[in-house]
């Protein structure tokens, strides 16, 4: 044990410092421009979070918002947990004006839904190295469609596709349409079967259970991944930009009209945290399927 007294004793040569590495993502990133040939593929298998096994995934509504500079940052949004949205009413202020021009503002002001699970990664030849591992994959409305389509089917028997014996194997194929990622390819396998791990099929023995226990214990925490309520800083910059879209703000009507997102081109600075976003997340597209995994139900009947 140091004595306490080294703190007026002590050289530079002495002071021992971090290196400041960048750990390895929690995030798993399936792009199609990482994949072969414009197109990831890969096999997954959903888990259950070990901390809430009832509430397997995540969802929350995040805003990409740009200020008057033009530096883009996005922020939860409050109505995820029931609480006031200074955005959301705005939105919703300019959506139901009669004035064209604010109709077009509120495009800016769109909540996007986004969930995270737990995924077991069983194959994955686009990065091999993530085989085996459990990571947080950010998906989108389409895959919970997926996801939902087993738990509650119209015509078959329900199927618990996050359960560790009895689940389902899910491949993922992304790829471009339209300049943005596509995830209609993507479906679980037809069998239901125990995850394999490090090529074993997992059994119902005391020691197989706890090594997944153990696993699921060391991966990354959901919770981690979900609301956040704005600090001052966030707060301070989404006034700002409401403030703008109220009253110009310095910035003039032709420019908030066409910076709104028909095609979203984020910059590079992001903040609060934003690892788990990219542009993806706030594109629109003129397809109705896509338009879905933008809206909340309060806003499937407009036309985007």
């Amino acid at each position: 044990m140091a004595d306490v007294f080294d703190i007026f004793d002590i050289k530079p040569e002495d002071i021992q410092v971090d290196d400041e590495k960048k750990g390895e993502s929690s995030l798993y990133t399936p792009k199609p421009d990482k994949g072969r040939d414009g197109v990831y593929t890969s096999l997954v298998r959903f888990l259950p979070d070990p901390y809430n096994p009832r509430k397997p995934y995540l969802s929350k509504y995040v805003y990409w918002l740009e200020d008057q500079d033009g530096k883009g940052f996005y922020a939860d949004a409050p109505s995820t947990v029931g609480e006031k949205d200074q955005i959301q009413d705005l939105f919703f202020k300019l959506r139901n004006s009669e004035s064209a021009v604010d109709k077009q503002l509120s495009e800016g002001l769109k909540r996007k839904a986004v969930y995270y699970g737990l995924v077991y990664i069983v194959k994955d030849e686009n990065n091999p190295d993530l085989e085996g591992k459990i990571k947080v994959w950010k998906f989108t409305w389409k895959i919970k469609e997926k996801i939902e389509a087993q738990l509650k089917p119209k015509f078959d028997d329900p199927v618990n596709i996050f359960d560790p014996f009895d689940g389902k194997d899910f491949q993922i194929e992304v790829y471009k349409k339209g300049g943005w990622p596509n995830y209609d390819r993507c479906e679980f396998l037809s069998r239901n079967n125990p995850i394999k791990i490090n090529g074993k099929h997992l059994t119902d023995t005391p020691e197989d259970k706890a090594n997944l226990i153990g696993m699921l214990k060391d991966s990354p925490k959901l919770s981690d991944f979900g609301y956040k309520p704005w600090d001052e800083d966030t707060r301070n910059r989404v006034n700002d930009v409401l403030s703008m879209y109220l009253n110009g703000g310095g910035k003039d009507i032709d420019a908030l009209t066409n910076n709104v997102n028909t095609k979203f081109t984020p910059s590079d600075e992001l903040t609060n945290g934003s690892e788990d976003l990219d542009e993806s997340d706030f594109s629109f597209s003129s397809d109705s399927s896509s338009d879905e995994e933008d809206l909340d139900d309060f806003l499937e009947d407009l036309d985007l």
